[in-house]
């Protein structure tokens, strides 16, 4: 099992969270906590970099879902940024590509935000 390694950083005002590894029930606590910290506030916008995740459980898509609920309240965005083929094919087959807003490299998305497609 490949630890889930977290990492944040802040890019023209844009929270970025880099995933890698597994978000499964043992880590997903930690994702929780982190996105709970960032939807703070009117219209929160919070991307997330899913590149290096390589597995997603039911608990690490309720982490997600519930942070885009949460973010969604407050009139802001929660997008995501180049998931893996295994990883795309969990949100197409539980649906949640038609929630998510995804966008393929940190170039895009901020561009999307940028021009209001976010």
């Amino acid at each position: 099992m490949a630890e889930l390694q977290i990492n944040s950083q802040v890019l023209y005002g844009t929270p970025i969270v880099s995933l890698q590894g597994e978000l499964d029930s043992y880590s997903s606590a930690r994702v929780r906590q982190i996105l709970d910290a960032l939807v703070d506030g009117d219209r929160p916008v919070i991307l997330i970099d899913v590149v290096g995740l390589e597995y997603i459980d039911s608990s690490g898509l309720g982490v997600l879902v519930s942070a885009l609920k949460r973010v969604g309240d407050r009139a802001g965005t929660l997008a995501l940024i180049g998931p893996t083929n295994d990883v795309a094919r969990v949100l197409r087959v539980t649906g949640l590509d038609r929630l998510f807003k995804v966008y393929i490299d940190e170039a895009d998305a901020l561009s999307g935000i940028g021009s209001g497609q976010i």
